[in-house]
């Protein structure tokens, strides 16, 4: 026969699977950016929590300080998904909800310094789930400017020597053969530190506004294809009508670009390269497509993932862009989108004309109507 605390704890633990499934409920209604998470990626380390949390219900001893869950959801958080810290938090005070729920509804009535013990334990698991949350966080950035301040010494070092070659030489072919050689350097270092600009905006506060003003996006993307063109030599087809609304040009500007320069690294060489752009309902479509092998579906999600690229042996990166564009359109009120179809790849950006309306729901301040 069990003895006396290990009966309660079965008997809570019974209820793991409602109070999981109530739990997950609940998250994909109240925190934006759990809907788009598989289920086993929202459940994590959840699990192990709540048998501690049954544990000390039941008055077994536990020390919930030499664990590491709370911090490591928080960490996982951070590189998975596309969670802010406030997010982290509204998890934990979600589950502390649907745990009381479910225990009550089953008559498990716990004594008051019981029921004190587990509101501290989650509180904990709230601190130390933040702080795992941040220490990711931090972590990436300072790989990612790490290995910026490495990598940007090559080209820097490489164009200094060439400049410096073409002082001491007479032979015209050589030197032109140095000057493209420095001037392909210099573009490095730009894309590099665009780059940097990329993750600066993409670290700064959620809630922040753009500041949207009058744009033609149609005249937008000539512009940015035209200049994609000459710099990679490819030939990019262009369908847009004007489209005439409040947006922010330089983030859209650097999201046409990344998109363009996905197209160009991962198209069949020598196909041609779509770009797109219609409005309809009160809404903008603007669609970038290349010729090439499907993108597998297991690697999509991992495509917008910060740091991540999409397969191991692809050339060095840091798998800035497409989280990047996908911040974009979200500051926008909008998405993105991948599809792969016959032979083709094609990323979408789907916003409205006018964002500015709708930007209070999304956390930030609308700007005023002209």
């Amino acid at each position: 026969m069990p003895d006396q605390p290990t009966e309660p704890r079965q008997r809570l633990r019974a209820l793991r699977d409602t109070v999981l499934a109530d739990w997950i409920h609940a998250v994909r209604a109240h925190v934006p950016r759990a809907a788009e998470l598989p289920e086993p990626l929202i459940i994590d380390t959840l699990p192990a929590f709540y048998d501690k949390l049954c544990a000390a219900a039941a008055g077994e001893r536990t020390d919930y300080r030499l664990s590491t869950l709370a911090s490591e959801h928080g960490g996982e958080r951070a590189r998975l998904t596309r969670y802010d810290a406030e997010m982290v938090a509204h998890e934990f005070q979600l589950f502390r909800a649907a745990t009381f729920a479910a225990w009550h509804r089953a008559g498990a009535a716990l004594p008051p310094d019981v029921a004190a013990t587990i509101n501290g334990m989650i509180d904990e698991a709230i601190r130390e789930s933040i702080t795992g949350f941040v220490l990711a966080e931090a972590a990436a950035r300072e790989q990612f400017f790490s290995a910026l301040a490495h990598d940007i010494r090559t080209p820097l070092s490489t164009a200094a020597m060439a400049v410096e070659h073409i002082s001491h030489i007479d032979d015209i072919a050589a030197a032109r053969r140095l000057a493209e050689l420095a001037a392909k350097q210099h573009a490095r270092i730009g894309t590099m530190l665009a780059d940097m600009l990329d993750v600066t905006l993409l670290s700064s506060k959620q809630g922040e506004t753009l500041d949207m003003q009058a744009l033609d996006l149609g005249a937008l993307l000539h512009d940015v294809t035209g200049c994609s063109a000459m710099a990679c030599g490819r030939r990019i087809d262009v369908s847009a009508e004007p489209a005439h609304g409040y947006w922010h040009r330089e983030s859209l500007r650097r999201a046409i670009e990344n998109l363009l320069g996905n197209a160009v690294k991962y198209s069949t060489p020598g196909t041609t390269i779509t770009a797109a752009l219609h409005c309809y309902g009160g809404r903008v479509a603007l669609s970038i497509a290349n010729a090439g092998p499907p993108i597998p579906p297991e690697r999509v999600e991992a495509l917008f993932q910060l740091f991540r690229r999409g397969a191991a042996g692809e050339e060095r990166g840091w798998g800035i862009g497409l989280p990047f564009v996908r911040s974009v359109a979200e500051r926008h009120c909008g998405s993105i989108t991948v599809e792969c179809r016959d032979g083709q790849t094609t990323f979408t950006l789907d916003f409205p004309i006018d964002p500015r309306p709708f930007l209070p729901a999304r956390g930030g301040v609308a700007q005023r109507h002209p």
